[in-house]
């Protein structure tokens, strides 16, 4: 698959639509530093607006984001990341650990516990056109690591 596919692979599992960040924090942010901030740009635009150099200035609120929130900015974080935007920097490497379960696999299964199998099987689908794209360089492992600590396995799994 194609970035461009991927991305419209998003599209359909997380129709975009005006985000209401009123509560973006609220189950696991308190200590969002950047909290206010993020709020006020995202608000009333749907993920499909938040722009690379936001996302990457905000790549560390991808872990105060609680369950209710993780669908509304995740296929943002995901879209940029396997168009591979040239404004991000530690972007993919904080996103990929996000999306890796390890060792705390309670946190990574209550992170993703809202997502709908169609959701899960788009994450899994985005990942591996990003691990296609980097074939053969030294970042593709950490993608590998992530597919394979989950999100493979689901992919297609649309029950």
């Amino acid at each position: 698959m194609a970035p461009a596919d991927a991305i419209d692979d998003l599209k359909r599992a997380f129709p975009p639509h005006p985000i209401d960040p009123t509560n973006a924090f609220a189950e696991w942010g308190g200590t969002y530093v950047d909290a206010t901030a993020f709020r006020d740009r995202v608000r009333a635009k749907p993920w499909t607006e938040l722009d690379a150099d936001f996302l990457e200035r905000h790549h560390d609120a991808l872990v105060f984001l609680g369950p209710e929130s993780v669908p509304q900015y995740l296929p943002a974080y995901l879209s940029k990341v396997v168009s591979r935007d040239p404004a991000l920097s530690g972007l993919p490497s904080f996103l990929l650990a996000v999306l890796t379960r390890g060792d705390d696999g309670e946190r990574f299964d209550a992170r993703f516990s809202r997502l709908a199998a169609d959701q899960i099987s788009a994450v899994g689908r985005t990942l591996t056109t990003f691990e296609s794209e980097l074939e053969g360089s030294s970042r593709q492992p950490d993608v590998t690591a992530s597919l394979d600590s989950y999100w493979r396995a689901r992919i297609g799994d649309q029950s």
